[in-house]
């Protein structure tokens, strides 16, 4: 084996990779150095999604022309002078490798000013050696990135189209937007505004802007004080929940980060609560000593790691459901009064626990098609063609089902179970999972195709930005799974048309869920069973719809004729068996 030295610049474009893997990562590096330059605004700027052109412009301090040379040099930083301050950081950019790194793989101009005499300007191709000049520029700094990765091919080909790169800045922008309400973002591509968000007064007003005033009143206040961490912000309750983590953002001494620990600790806090693979939104501000946590184990500062892993899951779950459960002594842990950047708006009752809503009497299940879908299976077949070769799933090992003919529907408890009489037993059936499971079975099987029907007012759903940025480039596909929607306003769709399955359900949702289903990376057969079981979900009954007797046999008889009547699509169990010798044993009748 040969070993040799890398040429300097071959080296500085591998290291590269460390911290710019796509667009998005630029857009990130180059917005934190904004925020950490104390900008009030920052203005973003693409071109093909920012894998043509990216254009960053703050307000911020700016730099004389000493320091915007050294900008662009490796290892240099305004952040760290000694060892001491690399286990205090309490910036978001101190490896002085950001710029040096995206200057590498592109062409690259740094304009900056500090407000008091000319600018500067600073040339960087590929990563030859800077070219400093003097200009006019106002107190700020303006990067323009362009040709990302020209000459790295290799990585360029890695890149996805113009809308998941840009849908992928946008889901960064929201993000940070979250961890800074205080600052103004603006994000613009060919003229058309994908995110303007001006300065806001507060959290639940940034909320407001992002996800609407609605959706944000209905989340409850988070103030929290233990040990060393002090957390704030805002949290769903458990009845609100999206399909991942998308809607989860958690900020460190104003930091976004993903940490496992934390992600845990929310998941503690709402576990026994929501269904497996649910996550309710939640904003988290947590201050911590920077000396307890250390932000350098990966080069693109997201990945954080505690001293006391376990107090950080701890804490984080401890916040979150002093806010959700609802008591009426104080928590715990004594509530803070927030710091200034803190401050939270107190919501109105509508953030209290309500009891389910009871359902009208209605038609066992939908009318039938106004528009057969057998031309939507065909479709759907060549976009996600069915595995080949795979076995069906068994039924799991949970005792035999009750037989049709032996059964009576005896009545109906607490508005969600449906109780079933056999020779020698009660049955008692989960009615949201077992016609969740009757309406997926009917969507699968091609003999028996739903259809499409007309809404009689069109429903109009809100999505975040990268939500919208997906909804976009899939709308073909959302059309094949039963969806007839249209662009209504920037991040808007006017939904006129759904599979009949939905008609009169939870429009909204499923929409919403079907969207975050298209942006997972799973083969084509997957994403189908994602999407129909989805969409199942949210065409069956809840629990507390009131049922009349012939809709609780009619959903008993589907339940029970369907390929897998022991699971719902998520694993949950839809039913459990009391035999008559153990309802006798608990009475003493030996």
């Amino acid at each position: 084996m040969k070993i040799h030295v890398l040429e300097p610049q071959i080296a500085q474009q591998v290291a590269a990779g460390e911290v710019v893997d796509r667009p998005a990562s630029v857009v990130k590096e180059l917005v934190e150095n904004a925020l950490d330059a104390g900008a009030g605004r920052v203005e973003i700027e693409l071109a093909a999604g920012g894998t043509s052109r990216i254009l960053v412009r703050d307000d911020g301090s700016g730099m004389g022309p000493e320091d915007a040379k050294l900008s662009v040099q490796r290892h240099a930083t305004s952040k760290i002078r000694s060892v001491e301050d690399i286990e205090a950081v309490t910036t978001l950019g101190f490896r002085g490798e950001a710029l040096p790194s995206i200057a590498s793989v592109s062409s690259f101009q740094l304009l900056t000013s500090t407000g008091s005499g000319a600018g500067t300007k600073v040339v960087v191709e590929g990563g030859a050696e800077a070219e400093v000049s003097p200009t006019a520029h106002p107190k700020g700094t303006t990067v323009l990135v362009d040709r990302i990765f020209y000459n790295v091919p290799a990585r360029r080909a890695f890149l996805k189209g113009t809308r998941p790169e840009r849908a992928a800045i946008l889901d960064v922008m929201h993000h940070i937007a979250l961890a800074y309400p205080q600052v103004a973002f603006r994000l613009t591509e060919q003229g058309r505004d994908y995110l303007s968000l001006p300065a806001a007064g507060g959290l639940r007003e940034r909320l407001a802007q992002l996800i609407g005033a609605s959706k944000a009143r209905a989340l409850r206040p988070v103030e929290y004080e233990t040990g060393a961490f002090r957390i704030a912000g805002y949290a769903a309750l458990p009845s609100l929940t999206e399909s991942g983590r998308g809607a989860q953002t958690v900020a460190v001494n104003r930091r976004w980060v993903r940490s496992e620990s934390l992600f845990r600790g929310l998941d503690d806090a709402y576990r026994a609560t929501v269904p497996a693979g649910r996550y309710p939104p939640v904003v988290l501000h947590i201050e911590v000593d920077p000396r307890r946590v250390d932000v350098n184990v990966h080069p693109t500062k997201q990945l954080v790691r505690f001293s006391d892993e376990r107090a950080a899951r701890s804490a984080i779950s401890a916040a979150v459901r002093s806010a959700i459960e609802w008591t009426p002594s104080p928590p715990r842990a004594a509530p803070r009064s927030p710091e200034p950047s803190f401050t939270q708006d107190r919501l109105t009752d509508q953030s209290r626990w309500t009891p389910p809503r009871v359902a009208e009497s209605r038609d066992p299940y939908p009318a039938r098609p106004h528009r057969d879908l057998r031309e939507v299976r065909e479709r759907l077949s060549e976009i996600s063609p069915p595995a080949r070769g795979e076995a069906q799933p068994e039924l799991p090992e949970r005792g035999a089902l009750p037989k049709l003919e032996e059964l009576r529907v005896i009545g109906q408890l607490a508005a969600g179970y449906i109780l079933v009489e056999e020779p020698g037993a009660l049955w008692i059936v989960d009615q949201h999972v077992a016609h969740e499971r009757a309406i997926l079975d009917r969507l699968t099987a091609a003999e028996e195709p739903a259809g499409i029907q007309s809404l009689l007012t069109p429903e109009v759903v809100e999505l975040s930005p990268s939500e919208a940025e997906l909804a976009a480039e899939h709308l073909d596909e959302l059309g094949v799974y039963g969806f007839e929607v249209e662009p209504f306003g920037p991040r808007s769709y006017r939904i006129t048309g759904v599979i009949s399955t939905l008609a009169d359900r939870d429009v909204a949702g499923a929409f919403k869920e079907a969207v975050s289903a298209l942006s997972g990376t799973e083969p084509g057969h997957r994403r189908e069973e994602k999407i129909l079981a989805t969409i199942a979900c949210h065409s069956a009954v809840k629990l507390g719809d009131r049922l009349s007797q012939p809709e609780m046999e009619a959903l008993i008889r589907d339940w029970l004729t369907s390929r897998l009547p022991a699971t719902c699509p998520h694993g949950r169990s839809i039913c459990y068996r009391i035999g008559v010798s153990e309802v006798a044993r608990k009475l003493d009748r030996h």
